[in-house]
């Protein structure tokens, strides 16, 4: 049996939701990944879509990997190698033996990747061809297509007279099982076939109707199709004759009064749907700067507390922490790292100056080039600024030795051997670049890189 690895330099407390239950085995062959780490995460919620981090097992020598998840009931998991990621709706109890198609990732091509890689595709589950992973797989290998091609010719108002034969082609293959999961999965997916089609065949059927008669949010298909019918709700009705209603609503963080905006504006009339359509809209709004931080906090508080349901209220909590969590004035997760000599270094000890972290990938084009411009600079601020490097990607000697060019007095951590720093610090980009000030706290997550004038935001900053 293959072990788990489990120890990391990494210092942070994971947060498992809902995973206090049996475990779930997940194992396969994953061919030219020998001795690598493959990256275990269970999926947060539907509408943040943050990964939390589980566990990193290693490859053993025939390219075979094991892995016991902590699993109640059912959860999403996601399993990353290299460039790829691989989702499963996994039950407690079950054993998963999945098929990674050789020469479908190339690690070392991830680490010349600048973005992360969000993409994913679910593998097909071998020891069972009934199960519901096998069967999403093969519906949506064929859906996907043909609600590609729909919404294309709506969009260029061209071959519509050929759209009843595309979903007359979707309903042959709806028929692939009696699993009820499975059923509503389709019935869900037609229905977001139906609004991209809206008016171009008869027959439709009535989105709204569906989506309210029952509140199943555990189903994929049910939350994409939300978002695809609700995920703008709070937009509309600001621009039109509910609008005033709803920025008094929003401003009295006040989930009872849009709950009945929603029911007559919206046509949104099952209470556990219109409590998630909230959620979803105030974490949008937040994000796209129209709801403030208080009212968006207030809403998340009172639906943490009086959400229809155990769901809501869980959701409710963890989307109140996605939009806290980084603010300025707050501690960064914690991690203790080795430098260049091998000795450890705790971000808690660089108190006392501002502390610029730069989080490295690759010694690529561009993040040469940025670096380059922070050095023509950084020295002048070297009493009261530290750089640290982080370099996340796997070959930290030859990136270190290739940076350290540019300053004797920058700090280079090697975070090779603490593969999920890069999710726990939710980075997008490489490089990133996070201020600390003198206590250790945030002070700017996500500065702009060295190239758009990070050298006047720091240096107003220091005054």
């Amino acid at each position: 049996m293959i072990k788990t690895s489990s120890t990391f330099l990494l210092v942070i407390l994971f947060q498992f939701l809902n995973l206090y239950g049996q475990t779930a085995i997940i194992s396969g062959k994953c061919e030219g990944c020998n001795n690598s780490k493959i990256l275990f995460y269970s999926l947060s919620d539907p509408v943040s879509r943050k990964l939390i981090p589980l566990r990193a097992v290693s490859c053993n020598r025939d390219d075979e990997f094991y892995a016991e998840i902590p699993v109640k009931d059912t959860a999403f998991i996601s399993f990353r190698y290299g460039c790829c990621r691989f989702d499963l709706i996994v039950r407690e109890g079950k054993n998963y033996v999945v098929n990674i198609p050789s020469n479908a990732c190339n690690e070392g091509n991830c680490d010349n990747s600048r973005f992360d890689n969000n993409n994913s595709m679910i593998p097909e589950v071998l020891n069972d061809s009934l199960d519901i992973n096998n069967l999403i797989r093969i519906f949506d290998a064929e859906f996907n297509p043909v609600f590609n091609q729909v919404a294309e010719r709506i969009e260029k108002r061209a071959g519509k007279e050929k759209i009843p034969q595309l979903l007359e082609y979707i309903n042959k293959i709806t028929g692939l099982s009696e699993n009820a999961f499975f059923k509503d999965f389709v019935k869900y997916r037609l229905v977001m076939l139906n609004v991209v089609a809206y008016g171009e065949h008869t027959g439709k059927v009535q989105d709204s109707v569906i989506i309210n008669c029952k509140f199943n949010p555990l189903n994929p298909a049910y939350t994409d199709l939300a978002e695809q019918l609700y995920s703008r709700t709070f937009r509309v009705l600001l621009s039109g004759n509910a609008g005033e209603k709803l920025t008094r609503a929003i401003e009295k963080s006040s989930p009872s009064l849009i709950m009945e905006l929603l029911s007559q504006y919206s046509g949104i009339s099952n209470p556990l749907l219109q409590q998630y359509v909230i959620l979803m809209n105030t974490f949008y709004g937040y994000y796209e700067g129209y709801i403030k931080t208080e009212n968006a906090t207030g809403i998340f508080d009172l639906l943490q507390t009086e959400g229809r349901s155990e769901y809501i209220r869980n959701l409710a909590a963890v989307l109140k922490e996605r939009i806290v969590e980084f603010t300025p004035g707050t501690f960064p997760p914690s991690f203790s790292l080795p430098d260049s000599t091998g000795k450890l270094i705790s971000i808690m000890e660089l108190k006392g100056k501002f502390t610029l972290i730069i989080f490295i990938k690759s010694a690529d084009f561009y993040t040469t080039g940025e670096l380059s411009i922070l050095s023509s600079w950084a020295n002048r601020f070297s009493g009261r600024l530290n750089v640290v490097a982080v370099i996340t990607g796997r070959n930290f000697n030859e990136i270190c030795s290739q940076f350290k060019r540019f300053s004797n007095s920058w700090l280079f951590l090697n975070a090779s051997d603490s593969p999920f720093i890069s999710d726990i610090y939710d980075l997008k980009i490489f490089p990133s670049f996070f201020l600390l000030d003198t206590e250790g706290k945030i002070a700017i997550r996500y500065c702009p890189p060295p190239s758009e004038n990070l050298e006047g935001l720091i240096a107003k900053l220091l005054k």
